[in-house]
């Protein structure tokens, strides 16, 4: 039975990583006809001019892609401030950078003209956000039992779900000219409550161990959040592969005795091939890049990008009244929230695989779908509208969830913390690329700018099968072991 302490970290978690992503991914979604609108007065109150119309766009996706470049400042700060500061200090410190984040935003309406303060706010809201990303998978995957790691971690896109439902809600009755900054405000309240619930969490014992190498503590911290013991065989070894990674961090020699020797670093192993040549070192690159290639799956099957863009697709690719997306994209939103327990439920017993590759397989016919959709035009847009929430619900339950957590679970502890933040910060890229270009090249050649999900789709379905290992309810040299025997190289790592 999975412990009070471990309920209230991983509910804290949730609230300040999965469910901000999800209200600063979709708070522009309703408005976006409005927000636009502020941007042309603006533009037309200091320049006597309308804003050009490809002016415009450009604007409008720099504004959408400045959470996911936010974000990557932000999971480069997370490996420093986990180093340095700890998991619980730098969560508090991230999250009630929130609050200005999200009342300089509002304030961009209230100080009119001054509609650049859209892009202060958000810039702000999304690095806060890029560092509890971070810190989210990291402290779960150090803290949660091996039983419920899946289903704990797999919690962040529920909350996900919450997030960009709330903001939906919001949008129905305040996607107006007037009320549009209103929407931002909500999120205060929730933002004070994870700052509570991070008050009554321990700090993970992983730096309790690397920082001030107090065993006592780390085991009383380990025990509260496995709920048993400070005895307890568990307890026991999650203590040794705590001891085994402060080795590796402080003496080589000491690190042999985990099974792990190789010399280099996280950053050396995964970019270096050329520098790290031992086989150790091409066993872990070789899961590292198979953690990142399903986060980048993820981008590509377009569920991202198109939840943010959901009401332009409905209203001005489908040809939905404006009132009716608004209601459709809600309604959508309202679908997810429970589709998001799926792999809560299913993650550690079914395994990542099948849900991985089962979603993939959906997403690719979805995406085909709503191409034909647009392109046979008005007449056709229910098959858009179901393509796309059929979409949006097999990531929530599939590759969308496991991606935030898949990669972790193939890197031995020590590289931990470095790999989920540079990997994390790759994923980020490969978001705004994709991000960028997708709202201009929509209004340019319609339906067909789904390609640019579909083909990649298809590719990363066939690597996915082909490659990727099951980690649920192994360890991560057991998954290791397993790639190197694929592999035909000479590891073997303790089990």
């Amino acid at each position: 039975m999975p412990s009070i302490s471990i309920h209230i970290l991983s509910i804290a978690l949730c609230i300040s990583a999965g469910f901000q992503q999800g209200y600063i991914a979709s708070v522009l979604n309703q408005p976006y006809k409005q927000i636009q609108q502020y941007i042309n007065e603006s533009w037309v109150e200091r320049t006597g001019e309308n804003i050009p119309e490809h002016t415009l766009y450009l604007l409008w996706s720099l504004l959408n892609v400045c959470f996911p470049i936010a974000t990557i400042f932000g999971q480069f700060l997370a490996a420093v401030m986990c180093k340095r500061l700890g998991r619980k200090k730098t969560a508090l410190l991230a999250s009630a950078a929130y609050i200005p984040g999200v009342l300089i935003t509002a304030a961009a309406k209230w100080l009119s003209p001054a509609f650049e303060l859209l892009f202060i706010g958000r810039i702000i809201w999304a690095t806060a956000n890029g560092i509890n990303s971070v810190n989210a998978t990291v402290w779960i995957v150090e803290c949660a039992p091996p039983q419920i790691r899946g289903r704990m971690a797999a919690m962040q896109e529920f909350f996900m779900a919450i997030g960009s439902l709330m903001t939906q809600a919001i949008g129905v009755p305040f996607a107006s000219d007037e009320l549009w900054p209103m929407m931002f405000l909500p999120n205060i309240p929730v933002v004070v409550a994870s700052l509570v619930l991070f008050s009554f969490v321990y700090e993970s014992p992983q730096y309790i161990m690397e920082v001030e190498n107090n065993p006592e503590k780390a085991r009383l911290a380990l025990a509260a959040y496995h709920g048993v013991a400070v005895d307890d065989a568990s307890v026991d070894a999650e203590m040794r592969i705590c001891e085994e990674s402060v080795c590796k961090e402080t003496s080589k020699s000491k690190a042999a005795k985990s099974g792990f020797q190789s010399e280099y670093s996280g950053v050396d192993i995964i970019f270096k091939p050329w520098k790290a040549t031992d086989e150790i070192s091409k066993v872990v690159r070789e899961a590292a890049w198979l953690g990142v290639m399903v986060k980048i799956a993820y981008v590509f099957t377009g569920a991202r990008a198109l939840r943010t863009f959901s009401t332009f697709i409905l209203h001005d690719m489908s040809h939905y009244s404006l009132e009716k997306a608004t209601w459709l994209s809600f309604i959508t939103g309202l679908l997810r929230v429970p589709v998001t327990l799926v792999p809560v439920f299913l993650v550690d017993r079914l395994g990542r695989r099948p849900l991985m590759i089962s979603s993939t397989v959906i997403s690719l016919i979805s995406l085909v779908a709503m191409l034909v959709c647009v392109d046979l035009g008005e007449n056709y847009k229910v098959g858009t509208f179901a393509g796309l929430t059929t979409l949006l619900l097999i990531n929530a339950c599939g590759i969308g969830s496991v991606s935030r957590f898949y990669a972790a679970e193939l890197v031995p502890r020590h590289l931990l913390l470095s790999s989920v933040s540079v990997l994390t910060m790759v994923e980020a890229v490969t978001k705004i690329l994709v991000e960028f270009f997708f709202y201009p090249l929509a209004n340019l050649i319609g339906g067909q700018s789904f390609l640019i999900f579909i083909v990649p789709t298809a590719i990363f379905m066939v690597i996915m099968y082909a490659l990727c290992p099951e980690t649920s309810r192994r360890t991560v040299n057991e998954v290791l072991n397993e790639i190197a025997q694929r592999k035909k190289l000479k590891v073997s790592l303790p089990m």
